[in-house]
């Protein structure tokens, strides 16, 4: 089944158009409950208005708008530990909900009739119970009985979601009503409860290898092998070796492009070749397409697949002159000219501002583990521990998360010998870091202890029985698929202490505190980062001089003001 997505116009927080948070914290006087529950709500409503740092009467009340903002909220910049901000919310949608502001769609407690109740004890255990009643709630509201659920009362259900919850995302909450009743509910064929059709995305838009033409996949394919291994006497072949994620990630964005230009009414019988794909009539509504998604504005993702384009038209597909000449004036003219940290990193970094904020971001790893001592040794302390041992890596040692998911306690773990101490080297040949640079990281002791640790009790729960020397395996023993590594970082920064970190943003944090305490050293930087060009870090990092030139200024300026005036004068 597909989730169909409500077509969302309001900008987040900048549409003060309908109910606002300021309207809800008004009307809670006039609320029957008691002077306590009051107090409660209003306090949740104040400090969730704090935590998004706007005007309560410029944020909306509408879901969806409110949620995205939630979603990039940073409690832990303000101190807010996680069961703080877990009450904020959960306080704030109660007192939307009784406000009567808020678009309701059914009746949030309906009594479970008999035959959900008899549902929802199908779950093994409370947490998915309580997932089930939710649902049945719902469904009690319709009056729907467990026999009469499918795709059509799931989606009513998803609408409901979508206007009320703060919290999960709706899609998040379906998905787990759809597997939870698949594997707990209905498990008999032959009885009457129907199984529920796995949830699609609906903004997705790219095709498989498999949905796209076999011809245009044959030749993918072999830009692809060719990309890898080049021949260098051959005429048509990529220009220089490319290393398997660089590849890999090319290979997505031909997909992207095929997909776009499919569904831009390029007939698919036309697509033989990468010749087709890039020729500027198909590449044109290709990239009409991507816009159109982006409200017609060209970003990063369109400049890379243009520069992709004009490396195959020329050494690939061959293509005639004047094609490749306007691919190049499209490339020049639409290209992407990025200097420096996107914005998104800028924000992300402003959560940094505070010593206390820092100190308990990089205690976190003691703080995982302490958590995972309290709990039996099975597989879910032992992915605890791994997050932990990632956490506390990523912050002595800024790696690439490819690096990170590969490391091998073998073969990147040296010792350093020296006369008083025993020390160890994170070593990483240059063939294996992105631009070929040698990096060497000294480990503390406590990290390596956290490793020892998780390498000789924990870790061997993890691989499903196939010994691995890795740090960070996935049940076949290769390493951990990056995107399941970056989500487990990532959950666990937000879950505990409220901050929104992902793993690369290891590396601007590292430097962000370095240059915090050695303001210039850019050289050290370099050399701690791995750049190869000094100049890469300037542009990355040369506005933390500027914010601290700033502060200073703003010091002087106070200063001048603050002082006792002169009554003298020579």
């Amino acid at each position: 089944m597909s989730i169909i997505r409500p077509s969302l116009s309001q900008d987040p927080g900048t549409d003060s158009a309908g109910p606002t948070l300021n309207d809800v914290l008004a009307l809670l006087p006039s609320l029957s409950v008691s002077k306590q529950a009051h107090r409660n709500m209003a306090s949740a409503v104040r400090t969730l208005g704090r935590v998004l740092d706007r005007d309560l009467g410029l944020v909306s009340i509408h879901a969806p708008t409110l949620r995205r903002l939630i979603a990039n909220a940073s409690p832990g910049a303000l101190g807010l530990s996680s069961t703080r901000w877990r009450n904020v919310r959960s306080g704030t949608n109660r007192a939307i909900r009784l406000s009567g502001l808020s678009v309701n769609v059914s009746p949030e407690r309906v009594p479970l009739t008999e035959a959900w109740e008899a549902v929802a004890v199908m779950a093994p255990d409370a947490a998915r119970r309580s997932t089930l009643r939710r649902f049945g709630r719902f469904c009690c509201s319709l009056q729907v009985s467990p026999g009469d659920v499918g795709d059509e009362i799931v989606q009513r259900f998803f609408d409901y979601l979508d206007l009320n919850q703060l919290s999960k995302t709706p899609d998040r909450t379906v998905k787990d009503v759809i597997r939870i009743w698949n594997r707990f509910v209905a498990t008999d064929p032959s009885a009457a409860v129907p199984r529920l059709a796995t949830r699609t995305v609906k903004n997705s838009y790219t095709f498989s290898w498999e949905q796209l033409p076999q011809a245009l996949s044959a030749d993918a394919q072999a830009f692809k092998k060719a990309s890898l291994h080049p021949d260098p006497f051959a005429d048509n072949t990529p220009p220089q070796l490319v290393r398997p994620a660089t590849a890999i990630q090319r290979d997505r964005m031909l997909r992207r492009l095929a997909s776009a230009e499919i569904l831009s009414k390029v007939d698919p019988s036309n697509l033989k070749s990468l010749a087709d794909l890039v020729s500027p009539e198909n590449l044109k509504r290709g990239l009409h397409f991507l816009m159109d998604r982006n409200d017609g504005e060209p970003n990063q993702h369109v400049s890379d697949m243009l520069l992709l384009a004009l490396a195959i038209a020329r050494h690939w597909a061959s293509l005639p002159e004047d094609s490749i000449r306007q691919i190049g004036a499209w490339t020049r003219k639409l290209k992407i000219n990025r200097h420096g940290m996107t914005e998104k990193n800028r924000d992300r970094l402003r959560q940094f501002t505070s010593d206390d904020v820092i100190r308990t971001f990089l205690n976190l790893p003691d703080k995982i583990m302490e958590d995972a001592r309290r709990r039996p040794v099975d597989t879910r302390s032992a992915l605890k521990v791994q997050t932990a041992v990632a956490i506390a890596l990523l912050s002595v040692a800024p790696l690439r998360l490819n690096n990170l998911r590969c490391l091998d306690r073998q073969r990147h773990f040296r010792h350093a010998f020296s006369v008083d101490d025993r020390q160890f080297q994170l070593v990483i040949p240059a063939a294996e870091v992105k631009n070929d640079v040698d990096l060497e990281f000294p480990i503390p002791p406590r990290v390596m202890e956290l490793i020892e640790t998780y390498m000789q009790i924990y870790q061997p729960l993890l691989t499903n029985g196939h010994p691995s020397s890795l740090l960070f395996p996935g049940r076949s023993g290769a390493p951990k698929h990056d995107t399941a590594l970056r989500r487990n970082i990532t959950d666990a920064v937000y879950k505990e202490v409220g901050l929104r970190v992902n793993p690369h943003l290891f590396r601007h944090i590292g430097a962000l505190l370095f240059l915090k305490i050695n303001p210039g050293q850019y050289e050290s930087v370099r050399q701690l980062l791995g750049h190869n060009n000094i100049q890469t870090t300037i542009e990355f990092y040369a506005s933390f001089e500027q914010n601290e030139a700033m502060s200073r200024y703003g010091q002087v300026i106070d200063g001048f003001r603050d002082a006792p005036a002169n009554k003298g004068r020579r």
